[in-house]
């Protein structure tokens, strides 16, 4: 079976990468701010991406985008896992250009943070796409029936 991506377009940099994360969020229907200063328990951080949701259980998604030539280290995910669990987000996402060092996967293991190459982020969000496209198909098809 074919998988089709969301964006089929691969970033060519940093800035580019924060922008298609952004779009695809606010395609699955979260509302997204780049580079946005956030509060945390510690002082201010500046997070690449936040996405948040508003319904009966509000999510709030912090995205790092790391446009890099190398793997991205363990180090780079213990910090970023404290400032997801010290600003009380639902969820944490980097995003690698090349991919995470082995120590990594080990350092995000009963943490609410997850790793992904970009083909991986638009894979993991196929199914939340998919169903705001059916949400605003069948909103849209109740208006046209409820005018006929």
């Amino acid at each position: 079976m074919t998988q089709y991506p969301i964006v089929k377009e691969e970033p060519i940099d940093w800035k580019m990468l924060q922008q298609l994360t952004s779009s695809l969020l606010n395609d699955c229907g979260y509302q997204t701010t780049i580079e946005k200063a956030i509060e945390t328990v510690r002082g201010t951080v500046e997070v690449d991406v936040y996405g948040e949701k508003k319904g009966a259980y509000n999510t709030m998604i912090l995205c790092e985008c790391k446009y890099w030539n190398s793997l991205v280290p363990q180090t780079v995910i213990h910090a970023f896992r404290t400032v997801v669990e010290d600003s009380g987000a639902s969820q944490g996402i980097i995003i690698s250009k090349t991919g995470f060092q082995k120590g990594a996967y080990e350092a995000i293991k009963k943490s609410n943070v997850s790793l992904f190459t970009w083909k991986e982020f638009q894979d993991a969000f196929k199914m939340e796409f998919v169903q705001k496209i059916i949400d605003l198909n069948f909103k849209k098809g109740h208006e046209f029936r409820s005018k006929a």
